[in-house]
């Protein structure tokens, strides 16, 4: 197994554990946005971040602070493909 491979595995079975817990902890929370590269990871994990938002009568201002910022986060990498692929237009109609 590949590097690679191995930390798929291993911020697979951390995001399985966040979705499982009803309390994650701050490391794997930590751990997991670590290991995110793509804006489709990033949109996932947010996904489940906002689960457990709706779950709770009451969530902990950590949490949405978190949330904010990947969103902030899937913005950013959003628009830098945005640019990307203009660019690549760009090249390709020259």
């Amino acid at each position: 197994m590949d590097a690679a491979a191995l930390k798929k595995r291993i911020t697979d079975r951390l995001l399985g554990d966040v979705e499982e817990a009803m309390y994650p902890s701050v490391t794997m929370l930590n751990r997991v946005e670590v290991a995110l590269k793509t804006p489709a990871d990033v949109a996932a994990y947010a996904e489940t971040l906002v689960k457990k938002v709706e779950e709770s009568r009451f969530p902990s201002t950590e949490m949405l602070n978190r949330l904010d910022g990947l969103v902030t986060r899937l913005e950013n990498l959003e628009r830098q493909q945005q640019q990307r692929r203009q660019l690549e237009a760009a090249r390709e109609g020259s």
